[in-house]
């Protein structure tokens, strides 16, 4: 249900016009002590032919705007993308449950579906890869994803709120798009 939400948030507002309520309300919404592993994407965005969550964010800017040599400055997309989808992933992780699943590729926000060879797509192995070496890439903007999973990681290790029986969402401010949780 949560990568599903965060979709059709995508698909049919803008993040202006999201509702913190819903979107707490979605992700705290589980049978009290029953341990949940939260995710923000799932194989209906990455396998069958829907756009991952980045592409949703950031769209064809991805194979022009990523690139740090390219576009020293980022567009107003890339940035928007960047930020919304790590402010995403940090509220999946802190309230979505008791673990945090990344799905093949969505820790560096992968720009593509993955689709293994069949007869409907002539048996191509075109788009059954990841690109691993996008994060590695240091003239690649795919690196901030990487970085910031990696300490968003090194974090829920040091504070462990994965662990804690306590969620609790203390702030859920639709006008000013704040939430405050412990």
């Amino acid at each position: 249900a949560i990568p599903d939400m965060f979709i059709k948030l995508l698909k049919e507002s803008s993040d202006d016009a999201w509702d913190m309520g819903h979107i707490c309300h979605t992700l705290t919404n589980r049978r009290w002590k029953e341990k949940v592993v939260a995710y923000v994407e799932s194989h209906d965005q990455a396998i069958v032919g829907d756009k991952t969550l980045a592409f949703w964010l950031m769209d064809a800017e991805m194979y022009t705007g990523m690139s740090i040599f390219a576009s020293p400055t980022p567009s107003l997309v890339i940035d928007r993308g960047l930020a919304l989808h790590k402010m995403i992933r940090i509220l999946v992780s802190g309230l979505g449950g008791e673990g945090y699943l990344n799905f093949i590729g969505n820790e560096f926000g992968h720009p593509e579906w993955i689709d293994f060879p069949r007869p409907e797509n002539g048996w191509s192995h075109h788009h059954c890869r990841r690109r691993w070496d996008l994060a590695e890439d240091d003239l690649l903007r795919y690196k901030f994803f990487q970085s910031f999973d990696e300490l968003m990681n090194a974090c829920e290790n040091r504070f462990n709120w994965l662990g804690s029986e306590h969620q609790y969402v203390t702030v859920k401010n639709s006008g000013d798009k704040v939430i405050v949780f412990e």
